[in-house]
């Protein structure tokens, strides 16, 4: 774990007085000799009390000081705050341990005995911690005793164990389920169809299912970051520079790039995002390559210092994701309760589907971005099984759990004149209900339709046929093909199946 930037940092602020300002790494503004320092960092805003190590005696917490702002210069604002949270509680353990007494040095049984008061499941904390203090090593700052110093890198420890929401598919944390995922998708589309939904947020979360990127990722987009061309075709190529993170120590965001090409529609919406932000960009004399293209109505504090003027921190874009999907009220077939969205867990979705359409550990680490294939292992080792099978009962039964159902049930003399949606039988085209509105979408009728916030069912209408027409083609594909093909129409037999159930029951109000 030898870096030489922080021997250098080191060097330099040696050489500095006490009041002398320096700057983080992201070129944030902070004087050492403060007691509370608060720096801005692209995931918000960092806070660094010296004034809580509760235990410490002055010489150590200057030492713990030391070596938090060598950090500060040298590397990730966020090391420097893991670390000072890694110190503090060591010395708050220590200081319950030996109350009324304070500690001056940390040795290897301090660090020993911290381990030993740690759960099973908490072990992985010393690991963390064992990689702070090498930091602190490395630095050659005092406070370490000499014991912990020659035998610290060989101390063993365990990794912390990941996965477990995707390795149990965890109902409330894991991957969503493909029917969930569908129902996710087109409450998106129906909320923005209703107007529920911005063109700003629909953009930012097709973005994030698309991609599957972090809030930070998302939140440090820039215009310069989207560029269109064009085929010999003439059909357009819309190319998104997404910034990689997690990408090793010192690698600092925006500094590596992956390219994503999107498709046509969600590159149109990122080129209108753009369009608004180079508007704000010139009213706000800031140049137009460098405005976000996700503005933030209350930027975070500084973020102009470290070259984020008008973004979102991290921390800011994954509070509002959160709030955007939740918003939506997607229930969940598992537990009939809705869905807990966060972006999380709609990378693991991405990766599991990847791995049930039978992508390697290594595309997967693409699309993820992560650095390492065996963080994308997890993936491949759990290919989620499909739904095998869903007959008319089952169907019914999950039909109301769903809602996959979007439209209004009508009378067919009651509905105002518009497109009518046919289906086809084996004799014959039949009516089942009219388009409310008013206008060719270009999907795929009638099935779309069952979905969407516009359709006008009849109540007469030979629903339940096509019911049993889409559960004869699914068991035929899931004999005959893949159960991911099988299983395309899943959302539409539930919402055909909720329909007829919604049918039988107006139906029997009438009769009584």
């Amino acid at each position: 774990m030898k870096l030489a930037p922080l021997h250098a940092a080191k060097a330099a602020i040696e050489s500095m007085s006490g009041d002398q300002v320096l700057h983080t790494v992201d070129g944030h503004a902070f004087i050492p000799m403060d007691d509370v320092w608060v720096v801005a960092t692209p995931s918000g805003p960092a806070s660094f009390n010296f004034n809580n190590l509760p235990g410490a005696s002055p010489e150590l917490r200057q030492q713990i000081k030391d070596v938090c702002r060598a950090l500060l210069v040298s590397a990730a604002p966020s090391r420097a705050s893991q670390a000072l949270t890694a110190y503090r509680v060591l010395i708050r353990f220590l200081a319950e341990e030996m109350p009324g007494r304070a500690v001056e040095m940390i040795s290897l049984r301090d660090v020993l005995r911290y381990g030993a008061s740690l759960k099973a499941k908490e072990l992985y904390k010393l690991r963390r911690l064992k990689e702070h203090l090498l930091l602190w090593v490395d630095l050659g700052i005092g406070g370490l005793d000499d014991d912990l110093l020659i035998r610290l890198p060989d101390l063993e420890t365990k990794h912390h164990e990941v996965g477990a929401a995707v390795r149990t598919l965890d109902p409330e944390t894991g991957p969503l389920t493909d029917m969930e995922y569908e129902n996710l998708l087109s409450a998106i589309r129906n909320a923005f169809t209703e107007g529920k939904l911005t063109t700003s947020n629909y953009t930012l979360l097709m973005l994030a299912i698309t991609l599957g990127a972090r809030p930070l990722q998302l939140a440090m987009l820039k215009c310069g970051d989207f560029t269109v061309s064009a085929r010999q075709d003439n059909s357009k190529i819309f190319i998104l520079q997404v910034t990689r993170i997690k990408q090793g120590k010192g690698i600092r965001p925006r500094t590596i790039f992956r390219p994503r090409e999107l498709a046509p529609a969600l590159g149109t919406l990122i080129q209108q995002q753009c369009d608004e932000a180079r508007e704000w960009a010139v009213a706000h004399d800031v140049a137009p390559e460098v405005a976000p293209i996700f503005l933030s109505d209350r930027s975070s504090i500084n973020m102009g210092d470290i070259g984020l003027r008008g973004h979102h921190s991290g921390k800011s874009m994954a509070e509002k994701l959160r709030r955007l999907l939740k918003d939506l009220a997607v229930t969940s077939h598992r537990t009939g309760r809705k869905l807990h969205l966060f972006q999380s867990r709609i990378r693991r979705t991405l990766g599991t589907r990847a791995a049930a359409e039978g992508h390697s550990a290594s595309v997967i680490a693409d699309l993820l971005d992560h650095s390492w294939i065996d963080s994308s292992l997890i993936y491949v080792e759990t290919r989620p099984a499909m739904m095998e099978r869903i007959d008319k009962a089952l169907a019914l039964q999950l039909a109301p759990v769903a809602q996959a159902f979007a439209g209004t049930l009508v009378m067919r003399q009651d509905t105002d004149r518009g497109r009518i949606i046919h289906t086809a039988t084996r004799s014959q085209l039949e009516s089942v209900g009219t388009c409310g509105k008013h206008d060719y979408c270009r999907l795929a009728a009638p099935l779309a339709c069952y979905t969407c916030t516009f359709f006008n069912p009849w109540l007469d209408a030979p629903h339940e046929s096509l019911l049993d027409s889409l559960l004869q083609e699914r068991e035929i594909l899931a004999n005959t093909a893949d159960l991911r093909i099988a299983a395309v129409n899943d959302l539409t037999i539930l919402a055909v199946a909720d329909l007829v159930r919604k049918c039988g029951e107006m139906v029997g109000r009438a009769t009584k």
